[in-house]
């Protein structure tokens, strides 16, 4: 949906709802070093560690409002910033769970200016579009696994047994706040974007 103004290109300009300014991803698997001789090796040997680590910055947010007033007939608008804000002001500052229930600086944002002569008509919002991030993330997901020779049931078959961790650290990662002005849960997160930590065990026959 295009919101605002559609014949002003430069104003629609911006990033898009998908955009993270920064996505790093580690992946790794190593082979952790084992006995090789007797119980020990035959208890311990074979295991592997596999890690994938993902941090990254929020999506990019357009602030909306829906504004039956705008003398253009156009009520699916952008809200208005205050000139008072920097961008930098737009969120909240401090730590993430404390912005659970207003994650953008309310004060900051307010509705279009009046340009009609009834005193009632306004013009279009002139916050732009991606304006804002919504929450970043950080996650680890982990999984070690042993690989055991069956050669006495299929010529080099092999069995892995594997113990795989998603969110290992079970860390809060929350989704995108209410990015629309006129909600009465403006700025309010109501839901995770990874879920808690989920364990689960697998066996996987090679053949």
């Amino acid at each position: 949906m295009t919101l605002g103004d559609q014949n002003s290109p430069r104003q629609r300009w911006g990033r898009a709802s998908f955009d993270r300014t920064h996505r790093f991803i580690f992946s790794t698997t190593w082979t952790l070093p084992s006995p090789s001789r007797g119980l020990p090796g035959v208890l311990l040997g074979h295991w592997s560690l596999a890690a994938i680590t993902t941090i990254q910055s929020g999506n990019a947010l357009t602030i909306a409002e829906t504004n039956v007033a705008n003398v253009f007939g156009i009520s699916e608008d952008r809200a208005q910033v205050s000139p008072q804000c920097t961008k930098s002001q737009l969120v909240r500052g401090g730590a993430m769970v404390s912005k659970l229930n207003g994650y953008f600086n309310a004060s900051c944002f307010t509705t279009p200016p009046i340009i009609g002569a009834d005193g009632i008509g306004t013009a279009f919002g002139n916050s732009a579009t991606g304006i804002v991030n919504g929450p970043g993330q950080a996650n680890l997901d982990l999984a070690f696994s042993r690989t055991m020779a069956l050669n006495w049931l299929v010529e080099k078959s092999t069995l892995q047994f594997r113990v795989e961790f998603y969110n290992a650290l079970n860390h809060p990662q929350f989704a995108s706040p209410d990015s629309d002005f006129t909600s009465p849960t403006f700025g309010v997160i109501s839901s995770t974007a990874v879920s808690p930590r989920v364990g689960q065990l697998a066996l996987r026959f090679d053949f």
